[in-house]
């Protein structure tokens, strides 16, 4: 049967399930017949050949992929925002996945501007007309927490205004209330280790996305690290127009980080984007240790220059010195192929095995990524294929069935989800940027100005650079 596209003009946002059995029940039952239809397809297959899976499985990507994105639509909140991820993910997911659930990273069902209008008034406490000379009713982009609109301040700033929709913390109250469920019950099928870090990161991180002033913070620490740097570019947060669920800021009109053909247009050459991009989170990770960490395409803009633009810095994250530097040390470990190393930087990281070898991380940092990273350091490309992944889970669960992992650093849970997004829009680009030798190198280039003493660090610092001209 032929698919039909979600339009999303046919729903509404207040139409979405409220109640917890209901939302439970609409996600349960997209899982569970998506889930059986693989399981089926691997049965009958034994039977009818391999060229037979696979044209089954193909089909069945597409409707699972639709499946998910009816599911996403109809809950919003969470939903969404996991269909965001994977839709950013072109290596390792199938191409159906990617081209059904990229469309949730700007096109989410919007909140009428009824709606819109009223809370934006209650929130800064002036009518519409007394702050903005012109506030546009149709929203540019709309996602899983908030949309925004282009408006125009009364002293003719043109701005972009975030608007938290109504409700939707007690919707992402439910929906984390399911996810801790249904991550309970994937640890009771699975024992191979115990995923409660997901849950309780994700309660920790999800909440502070709700809070517009915590963002704002979060976009001017991350926009002060970059003042100096020509290629990066962060919109100004206007404070006297925002508040914890409206956020008012500098517009900026970009094209699209996966618009390959409008960065063409522009005269910009993709690879150099992503060069930019890469050397941008090596920055914020290995000499910061304050990232961005939702860098999905609807996140991220390309200007003429070429410039990247961040934008929406509510999931960010802070990490403690010491396990940046760790992060560092295993790095090199996989450029060196040291596995000894690596081994023991694996569980320096904070990763815990049942038997706690020296052997049993060694195997499980190779099995892990170490794979990975040298299908990048073999084929020269920025980025690793899907297969690599398939052949890296597989390992380890091997791994794992034999010495169950009890403890895993909760930093990696965004971090690796960086590195996940990163990999995906790398392959997207065509990057010939290796992210583990950025990282390696700024790390080198972080010691060698340390070495140079402190004037020098200094000097460093007040230059402008541009990321693109870094070896």
């Amino acid at each position: 049967m032929a698919q039909r596209t979600v339009t999303y003009g046919e729903r509404l946002r207040g139409s979405a399930p409220k109640g917890r059995v209901r939302r439970f029940t609409n996600v349960g039952q997209m899982l569970a017949r998506v889930f059986a239809g693989y399981k089926l397809i691997s049965i009958r297959e034994k039977r009818k050949g391999t060229i037979w899976g696979e044209a089954r499985r193909k089909k069945h990507h597409l409707w699972s992929a639709h499946k998910f994105l009816e599911a996403a639509v109809t809950n919003q909140g969470l939903l969404i925002k996991t269909g965001q991820f994977l839709g950013t993910r072109p290596d390792v997911l199938p191409d159906a996945y990617v081209d059904v659930l990229s469309t949730l990273h700007d096109e989410v069902p919007p909140e009428s501007f009824a709606n819109i209008k009223h809370h934006v008034e209650r929130e800064l406490g002036r009518p519409l007309t007394e702050i903005f000379a012109e506030f546009d009713e149709t929203p540019v982009a709309s996602a899983s927490l908030a949309q925004v609109h282009r408006a125009v301040l009364k002293d003719g700033r043109i701005c972009a205004v975030k608007v938290q929709y109504p409700g939707i913390e007690q919707i992402v109250d439910i929906d984390l209330a399911n996810m801790t469920f249904f991550i309970g019950l994937l640890n009771r099928l699975d024992r191979t280790m115990d995923y409660r870090f997901v849950a309780q990161e994700m309660r920790k991180h999800i909440p502070l996305e709700l809070d517009f002033i915590n963002e704002g913070h979060n976009n001017e620490r991350i926009a002060a690290d970059f003042r100096n740097v020509d290629d990066i570019v962060v919109p100004d947060i206007y404070w006297e127009y925002s508040s914890r669920r409206v956020l008012t800021m500098e517009y900026i009109d970009g094209v699209k980080i996966t618009d390959y053909a409008g960065m063409k247009r522009i005269g910009v050459d993709p690879a150099d984007v992503a060069k930019i991009l890469v050397f941008a989170f090596a920055e914020m990770i290995v000499k910061n240790g304050f990232f961005h960490a939702d860098p999905h395409p609807g996140n991220l803009m390309v200007l003429p220059g070429p410039k990247l633009v961040l934008i929406d810095f509510g999931q960010a994250k802070e990490l403690e010195p010491a396990f940046k530097e760790v992060l560092v040390r295993f790095t090199r470990t996989l450029l060196n192929g040291d596995n000894a190393a690596m081994g023991k930087a694996f569980r320096d990281l904070g990763f815990r095995t049942k038997k706690d070898d020296t052997e049993g991380y060694e195997q499980l940092g190779d099995a892990y990524v170490g794979r990975v990273a040298k299908q990048m350091q073999d084929t020269g490309a920025g980025w690793a294929e899907g297969e690599v992944f398939q052949e890296s889970y597989e390992d380890v669960s091997k791994i794992l069935k034999k010495n169950q992992l009890t403890a895993m650093p909760p930093e990696l849970l965004l971090v690796g989800r960086v590195f996940g997004l990163l990999n995906g829009l790398s392959k997207t680009l065509q990057a010939k940027t290796n992210m583990l030798v950025a990282f390696a190198q700024l790390a080198d280039q972080i010691e060698s100005a340390k070495a140079n003493g402190a004037l020098s660090a200094t000097a460093d610092a007040l230059a402008t650079r541009r990321l693109l001209l870094e070896a």
